[in-house]
């Protein structure tokens, strides 16, 4: 039989604390880039070959250390965003949004954007992922029957 006690005085400060100021933040500056990297390094996986393959080496190292710029800005960006107003910490888009564009307005500008990339690297995630399958089941199994490209 579970007895339903009160809570300690420990888990009501832990909880006051969460509604008061926010979580509580422990993070070093090695957790964010391991977060940056393992949230990049599929799309650079996946691109790598084909940037190689049809552009050559040194167009395609160019373009992928383009792409690599235009990531880093866009990182450097956001975290410039994530405490623009002084004491207050935008953890997410749709908080940014309600800041700059209202309480009402923000969801209905940020929400189909996040909506709309998410489903977008969602296709191309796939898509890509499906010809490298492929095209490393062609290398791999020279004598095997081709398999049709909806498949992979």
């Amino acid at each position: 039989m579970v007895s339903a006690s009160s809570p300690s005085n420990k888990e009501v400060q832990s909880e006051q604390k969460l509604v008061d100021n926010g979580p509580e933040r422990n993070a070093k500056w090695w957790y964010s880039t391991f977060h940056t990297v393992t949230a990049m390094i599929g799309a650079g996986v996946l691109s790598l070959p084909y940037a190689m393959a049809y552009l050559g080496w040194v167009p395609g190292t160019l373009m992928l250390l383009l792409s690599w710029l235009l990531t880093l800005n866009s990182m450097w960006q956001l975290i410039q965003l994530h405490e623009c107003v002084p004491g207050t910490r935008f953890d997410r888009y749709i908080d940014l949004g309600r800041h700059a564009f209202g309480q009402k307005l923000g969801p209905w500008i940020v929400l189909p954007q996040q909506l709309i990339v998410q489903v977008g690297c969602d296709i191309v995630y796939m898509v890509t992922g499906g010809k490298c399958l492929k095209k490393f089941m062609e290398i791999a199994c020279t004598n095997c029957t081709q398999i049709k490209q909806s498949y992979w």
